[in-house]
């Protein structure tokens, strides 16, 4: 019997294509989990129509049948996160004011997905305004880890990676502006992708495009099982769309091989210690990375505390005593916040910096990004932790920003990055990833590198969520 929770997005297809399976099969599949899953840990806040959807299905078979197919995802559904507009669904970026009428079109990445051939399974859960390293908002409530529901799903695509892990859905749609695929990623046990800074269009966010400073870091990112279901996704939404400015058609670019890869690997930091189940599977990783690629040399790139820093002050906080997040809020009518977000307004009421701090951190942006990419030249990629430890319980993503300094930097160079999943705390069973960097626009050198970890380390599983 085939088993739907080990096939790739392109095995699905395949089958499909095959009539070995059908769409109607699978959308059913993973219908019936989100029934059975989701109440327990909150990860789908909008299920689509079954009825519409099924109908959706049975038709992408009858084209099946008759040779006819849309793209590489004919009759496969997908996840989305509440961060863009999906046409038909309410978005609402986790504020209950921001909720209004259905989308009338779909975001440009969106609209790909569909042409691809994808269907569109429900809509997932993120903190207030993406803004929070734990998913939890006042509308839809708190998404919970499927591995152990006291642990955070991490943020801001908390939902999307929840849903994925738990096997409510094969793969999705997340954002990363600060970590919010990375992190998530981490904490559940999957795989995600964040591209370079300007392959893929951000046309179509919710509920608006340009947010200020933050279109400068922010990217659309992909999240799935494998990593073959990252390089398929990330393909379909990348290229220029005619209308976001900041992006463009740069090729994919042929991955170094993996005998000659060069490894950079740094995970020592006084700022940001590792546990010591992080630090082991870290050790692992390039234990069998010295036998397979190139060379593994531990190594830093310049001024990522710095970069580190510059992210938090003048990004997320917004460096002006949160003058800037009280008028929006104020302008939107909202007046009550979920703890997480209430945390960052008063962090943000602490930082003001002067026109000439401003000046400098913007130097230093510029700084670091070019610092960054000389370090590539004589690198690959790069490979440190996500995260110091796994999953923290509820509550806990603002007790210190410094936790975040592995993702951080790579938001503010715009890098492509990848996150998998590499192994499990012995003592909680919790997952462990990795994080893979590499120089703007060698997307396929991360994912060579990824798959090879990928396979050497095992196969996905989905989780049931443990009890309270």
């Amino acid at each position: 019997m085939l088993n739907i929770d080990q096939m790739t997005l392109q095995e699905m297809a395949g089958y499909i294509r095959r009539g070995e399976l059908t769409s109607e099969a699978l959308v059913t599949h993973y219908l019936d989990r989100i029934d059975q899953v989701n109440p327990k840990i909150n990860a789908v806040v909008i299920v689509a129509e079954r009825e519409e959807l099924l109908r959706n299905a049975r038709q992408a078979d009858e084209q099946a049948s008759l040779g006819e197919f849309i793209g590489p995802l004919h009759g496969v559904p997908v996840t989305i996160k509440d961060v863009c507009h999906v046409k038909g669904y309410s978005m609402s970026r986790g504020i209950a004011e921001l909720k209004g009428a259905p989308s009338t079109q779909d975001a440009t990445v969106v609209a790909r997905l569909r042409e691809a051939g994808a269907l569109i399974l429900g809509i997932t859960n993120v903190p207030e305004l993406c803004m929070a390293f734990e998913t939890d908002n006042l509308l839809y409530g708190p998404t919970l880890n499927p591995h152990d529901l006291l642990r955070s799903a991490g943020g801001s695509s908390g939902g999307e990676a929840a849903a994925i892990a738990s096997g409510c859905s094969p793969a999705g749609l997340g954002s990363d502006a600060c970590g919010s695929v990375r992190i998530p990623a981490h904490f559940n046990g999957i795989s995600s992708l964040k591209l370079t800074q300007g392959r893929v269009p951000l046309t179509g966010q919710f509920p608006k495009e340009r947010s200020g400073l933050f279109h400068l870091t922010s990217a659309f990112g992909v999240m799935g099982r494998y990593v073959d279901d990252l390089e398929l996704l990330g393909r379909i939404i990348s290229g220029a769309d005619g209308r976001d400015p900041d992006t463009t058609d740069a090729p994919f670019v042929p991955s170094v091989p993996l005998a000659d890869m060069r490894v950079a690997l740094f995970y020592e930091s006084n700022r940001m210690p590792l546990s010591k189940c992080v630090r082991s599977v870290v050790d692992r990783v390039a234990a069998l990375l010295k036998q397979t690629t190139g060379s593994v040399t531990p190594d830093c790139p310049p001024n990522l505390e710095e970069a580190s820093d510059v992210l938090w002050r003048a990004f997320i906080t917004g460096g002006d005593s949160g003058r800037a997040w009280k008028s929006m809020f104020t302008a939107m009518g909202k007046t009550a916040f979920s703890p997480a977000l209430n945390k960052l307004l008063e962090f943000s009421e602490k930082v003001e910096l002067t026109v000439d701090e401003l000046k400098q951190d913007w130097v230093m942006i510029d700084t670091f990004r070019f610092q960054l990419a000389q370090f590539f030249d004589s690198y690959d990629v790069l490979i440190t932790p996500v995260f110091p430890d796994v999953a923290f319980r509820h509550g806990k993503s603002m007790d210190d920003p410094r936790q975040f300094g592995f993702v951080f930097p790579f938001s503010l160079s715009g890098s492509p990055a990848v996150v998998i999943p590499a192994g499990k705390d012995s003592g909680t069973g919790l997952p462990i990833g990795i994080q893979i960097v590499g120089p703007h626009w060698r997307e396929e050198s991360l994912l060579t590198l990824a798959k090879h970890i990928e396979r050497e380390l095992g196969a996905w599983r989905p989780v049931t969520p443990s009890p309270d």
